[in-house]
């Protein structure tokens, strides 16, 4: 009885199909996973989120086929949080399954969130007008005179929360006067009174009006005059 004409092959074609059997088992398992996902909030224009407040990332628990679980990660779960014009003030957030949005291709079955609600403070955005000042600091060259700052543009767009805006009054652009001795000017921050609070322009021109120091001979003091030589 002869045996077949190319056993290797047929080994290795055999081979083949256990390892295409064994991937397709594999593909088809399914396993679970839990998720650090990021939280993105979409808040009206005319508004404003408190971020001292505001959840940044939740856990969500993900059911699906093993290869696609796998391909999960920060960069493709978020968590989307849609808010409408009527949310301001203290806004209580319930995150469901519509909510987590999945960035990879597959067939994903949220089991859980949490947390999956929370609350969060929203406040109308307010813009104003308010002047900028400068305010010098440091020592100007040994005896120069420093004379009273000018600012322009001497105002500054600011915006944000209401509660934090309407308490500004001005806002300050600190300029350093280390080794100066003549008049100069230099582009300087504003600085914002919060990190909530958007300044526009975020940079001034400051002139500082110096005057140098005045050279004064005291010659009774140093010794410097002389007496008439007596007659001959």
């Amino acid at each position: 009885m002869r045996g077949p004409k190319h056993p290797p092959l047929l080994i290795l074609a055999c081979t083949i199909a256990i390892l295409i059997k064994f991937a397709v088992h594999e593909n088809e398992q399914i396993s679970e996973r839990v998720i650090e996902a990021p939280v993105t909030y979409q808040h009206p224009p005319g508004s404003h989120l408190m971020s001292y407040d505001q959840v940044e990332t939740v856990k969500v628990g993900v059911r699906g086929q093993s290869n696609q679980i796998a391909t999960l990660s920060v960069f493709t779960v978020e968590v989307k949080v849609r808010l409408s014009e009527d949310h301001t003030g203290s806004t209580v957030v319930a995150l469901e399954a519509d909510d987590i949005v999945f960035r990879t291709p597959g067939d994903f079955e949220v089991l859980s969130i949490e947390p999956n609600r929370f609350t969060i403070q929203v406040e109308p955005r307010l813009e104003m007008t308010v002047p900028v000042r400068a305010e010098p600091f440091g020592e100007p060259a040994a005896g120069a005179q420093v004379g009273s700052p000018q600012v322009r543009p001497s105002w500054a767009e600011i915006s944000g929360p209401q509660s934090i805006v309407r308490n500004v009054s001005q806002l300050i652009a600190k300029v350093s006067l280390d080794g100066h001795a003549r008049t100069f000017e230099e582009w300087i921050p504003v600085t914002s009174p919060n990190p909530l609070v958007q300044v526009q322009p975020g940079r001034v021109l400051v002139i500082v009006p110096m005057q140098e120091p005045s050279l004064s001979i005291d010659l009774e003091n140093t010794g410097a005059s002389q007496e008439t030589p007596p007659s001959p």
